[in-house]
């Protein structure tokens, strides 16, 4: 029992780990992943509340990644282990109802959280009597028992949700569990959360062949050093500067004009559908199979036929529009050349002091060099007021925030594009001079 532990014990600590530090990379992401699921339990019930949470959503994240990378280092080093297992325990609770929510509110969004949050409530209080000295482990195996039948009816889908699953009823289709470096679909994410959950049950089971790696002060330093380390890293990836990796399509070297072409188009083909006057029985016809429909066929309606769904674009929801509406997307990206583009993607929440510090001068001297300079922001405030306030020289396009969101984590950010290709990315902190630049990239080029 104890080398069996010891094994769930390093992949369980392990996978924590790795979860937490592919979202630290980008914290920022794990936010705007939780506005998905409040703006998601808000069309359940109590909107109010979950709209409230969008305020708090950042540091929610940074802490849910923060006490994800240090449970992991705690269970690796054995400290604590009866804290460190309950810790890991209720994380799996959160982390399967969210993966749940995402995928089993495909077949009745309302029904499944329902049925699904009080299940969980249910399973964490009996989980919780395994601490209890009194019937705590009768209460554990009941509580464990009550998950296992849960998850034999889910199994049963369309006949125990009494409706058939439909993806596009899934209020949020991808969990963010891995960040942007590996997506998941959402039903293996579940069932990926419900084996972790096996996994740490066993883990609850024999807490007691949980040894520390090494004495307890080096634990306690282990821990606090770990807990700490994943903190600032989480900092430094969107208060202090972007993100170290680039998982998304907007990455510094990447052609945004070719990510916005499919990788393989659909393919579609009209299909006529035809009933026979006989049997009553329908048939679809292909149009070189027209020849052979005859008296005895009576049409009932001509449909558009999906035969391959193909690959889409990486880059699929970005249009720019100028103040008029009109779409300047290709015009914008097929800029020869250099160009400076300024990212807002929310303009009450925006850095203000370096926009008039540092880019309003920076694009008074782009504009005297005949580099192009303009700048891209979400729809949340009138353009015309914004810019006269900080006295912009450049005009604005918007675009949907989602988009600006993934092209850049700093709002505001800037980017460097030459014919398309992203050659530079800063974060507010650090916008470069002209100077700079010129000798760099302009000078050279020319």
């Amino acid at each position: 029992m104890k080398y069996l532990i010891h094994v769930i014990r390093v992949l369980v600590g392990a996978l924590f780990i790795f979860s937490g530090a592919v979202k630290a990379i980008d914290p920022l992401g794990t936010s705007f992943k939780m506005h998905e699921y409040f703006a998601a339990f808000g069309s359940v019930g109590m909107k109010g509340f979950w709209e409230s949470m969008n305020a708090v959503s950042t540091p929610f994240a940074v802490t849910m990644i923060v006490v994800e990378i240090g449970a992991g280092i705690a269970l690796l080093a054995g400290w604590k282990p009866r804290f460190t297992v309950w810790v890991l325990f209720a994380m799996t609770m959160l982390f399967t109802l969210l993966t749940g929510f995402t995928y089993l509110s495909g077949y009745c969004p309302n029904t499944f959280f329902a049925v699904y949050s009080v299940a969980m409530i249910l399973l964490l209080i009996l989980a919780a009597a395994k601490f209890n000295k009194q019937g705590g482990r009768k209460m554990f195996y009941l509580s464990m028992g009550i998950l296992a039948v849960y998850l034999v009816l889910i199994a049963q889908g369309s006949a125990f949700f009494g409706c058939p699953f439909t993806e596009t009823k899934m209020k949020v289709t991808d969990c963010g569990c891995f960040g942007d470096f590996l997506k998941l679909k959402p039903w293996e994410t579940f069932w990926k959360d419900i084996i972790l959950d096996v996994l740490i049950f066993m883990l609850l089971i024999g807490v007691l062949h949980i040894r520390p790696v090494m004495r307890s002060r080096y634990n306690h330093a282990l821990v606090t050093l770990g807990t700490a380390g994943s903190l600032l890293f989480c900092l430094s990836n969107y208060m202090w500067g972007l993100p170290v990796v680039d998982f998304r399509p907007y990455k510094e070297g990447n052609n945004i004009r070719e990510l916005r072409n499919p990788v393989r188009p659909e393919t579609r083909e009209f299909v006529f559908v035809y009933q026979h006057t006989g049997t009553g029985d329908e048939r679809e016809f292909k149009m070189d199979e027209l020849d052979q429909v005859d008296d005895n066929w009576e049409f009932v309606d001509r449909i558009d036929k999906l035969i391959d769904p193909g690959i889409p674009a990486k880059i699929n929801n970005l249009f720019i529009s100028d103040e008029g509406g009109n779409d300047v997307t290709e015009e914008l990206l097929s800029t020869e050349g250099y160009s400076l583009v300024v990212v807002i993607y929310n303009m009450k929440k925006s850095r203000k002091r370096p926009l008039v510090t540092k880019l309003n001068p920076l694009a008074a001297a782009c504009e005297k060099a005949g580099i192009p300079f303009f700048g891209i922001c979400g729809g949340d405030l009138p353009v015309d007021p914004f810019r006269h306030e900080y006295q912009t020289p450049f005009q604005f396009t918007t675009a949907d925030d989602i988009a600006l969101k993934t092209m850049i984590r700093s709002n505001p950010g800037l980017m460097l594009l030459k014919d398309g290709v992203v050659v530079k990315k800063w974060h507010h902190m650090y916008f470069p001079k002209f100077r700079k630049l010129n000798k760099k990239y302009f000078k050279k080029d020319g």
